[in-house]
């Protein structure tokens, strides 16, 4: 009869165990499931700013160019003296 509560007592205490460890296995995946989502929500929202950025650059990039060839439909000729004079003063410079 000792024998049978000591092979007992044994298993209980490895289910314990098991138990325990099972608890905890089920806590780390809990926690790096919680830790993928905050990642990934975390770079969702990077590349949500990063396409509002691009794309108000862009805005800014077509505003420019339009403004620009407003200016040398406007002024041709002035436009055309003024390149010639910033080709010619980076001529200079490089020389």
């Amino acid at each position: 009869m000792a024998q049978d509560d000591a092979v007992d007592q044994a298993k209980n205490v490895v289910e314990k165990v098991a138990d325990n460890v099972d608890a905890a296995a089920q806590k780390t995946a809990k926690a790096a499931q919680s830790a993928a989502d905050s990642v990934s929500k975390t770079a969702r929202q990077a590349k949500d700013k990063a396409e509002q950025a691009l794309d108000g650059g862009q805005d800014y990039l077509e505003e420019a160019l339009s403004c620009a060839k407003d200016v040398i439909r406007t002024h041709p000729i002035t436009t055309v003296a003024g390149v010639a004079a910033i080709a010619y003063l980076l001529g200079r410079l490089r020389a």
